[in-house]
């Protein structure tokens, strides 16, 4: 039994898996910077944190007051954003656990939080249809509300931090921002996405591609430069495709399809390793920053922190440090892509 909690259960599975039993849905995982330490956030309405060789939990629960949608850390490892069913956008003091900043404005419920690269401001989106940009210090409301025609599934800052991607479940489509002044540079690309809860796309390290997951089970690179689907390939199941997630080194994809994980070669597009079976759909999930661990949750009620050195050759899990080209060698503008 863990500390501090009747609900939390711990299960070891050998020396490469640990399963936490939480008794509630998971719909959010996400790991900090250093990768010692995960986050998860569910039905229960709370964050909690985790070690991810064991599975220990870290400090008191973050009480939300209401079911935890989506997560977001920040990349200098301070904050953790949750974003909630009643609206509430909440910042927490990653070490401490305290409550730093609050945004409680929107009316609906917030489905995707994203924090961008210098860690100053945090993207949010909303069932109201919109997208806003706050100040992670002092939830003061920097941009939008950027209305949408139809529900947003996701948002992501690019990894130079330049640029803001939405996905919008209605419309199956993606749009790209302007992340310093709300400017729409990409209209709507007609590419398709899976899920809810922020799951569905990654940005590649050169803030030019962005990675997706569509409804139909295919994963898709988009060049935003371009607005043209590149590459697509068709995952191991088209039942009820989920989330992505992009190691930190670019060699490798992992796909959730139900209730299994694949992992797909983002060179050659082949499938590596074995398809890996859960209790439930998976909805959530998020490799390590040092590519050791897979993390994931859903329906099965539970986090499952799988060591990928026992499912992964050791070739994929090489670090490989990113620099990301200056925004102003790569110009985006409303005039040089072409909408698919």
């Amino acid at each position: 039994m863990l500390t501090g909690s009747r609900k939390f259960t711990l299960h070891q599975m050998g020396a490469e898996t640990v399963e936490i039993k939480c008794g509630n849905n998971i719909c959010s995982v996400a790991f900090l910077p250093d990768g010692k330490d995960l986050v998860c956030g569910g039905w229960e309405g709370k964050t909690r944190r985790w070690k991810a060789e064991s599975g220990r939990e870290v400090g008191v629960a973050m009480d939300a007051g209401s079911c935890v949608l989506n997560l977001a850390v920040s990349p200098n490892g301070k904050w953790v954003v949750s974003g909630t069913n009643s609206g509430r956008v909440t910042v927490w003091n990653a070490e401490t656990h305290a409550k730093a900043t609050e945004i409680d404005t929107h009316a609906k419920s917030v489905y995707a939080v994203d924090v961008s690269p210098d860690s100053r401001h945090i993207a949010t989106e909303s069932d109201e249809k919109a997208v806003c940009v706050w100040s992670i210090s002092t939830g003061e409301r920097l941009f939008g509300p950027w209305k949408h025609d139809g529900s947003i599934a996701g948002i992501k800052y690019s990894p130079n931090g330049a640029l803001i991607a939405t996905a919008s479940l209605e419309r199956d489509s993606i749009r790209i921002y302007d992340s310093k002044d709300g400017r729409l540079l990409v209209p709507d690309i007609r590419v398709g996405v899976s899920a809810y809860l922020n799951q569905s796309f990654t940005w590649a390290a050169d803030s030019t591609q962005l990675i997706v997951l569509s409804g139909g089970g295919n994963i898709k690179y988009l060049d935003v430069t371009t607005g043209r689907v590149g590459s697509q390939w068709a995952i191991h199941s088209n039942d009820k495709p989920r989330c992505i997630a992009l190691a930190n080194n670019g060699k490798f994809v992992a796909t959730s399809a139900n209730s299994s994980i694949s992992f797909w070669d983002t060179t050659t597009y082949k499938q590596i390793g074995d398809v890996l079976q859960y209790g439930g759909s998976v909805r959530t999930m998020a490799i390590s920053p040092s590519i050791d661990h897979l993390a994931s949750g859903g329906d099965d009620q539970k986090i499952t922190l799988r060591s990928l050195r026992d499912v992964l050759p050791e070739s994929y899990l090489v670090e490989v440090n990113f620099k990301c080209p200056p925004r102003k060698n790569r110009p985006l503008t409303r005039h040089n892509f072409i909408d698919y």
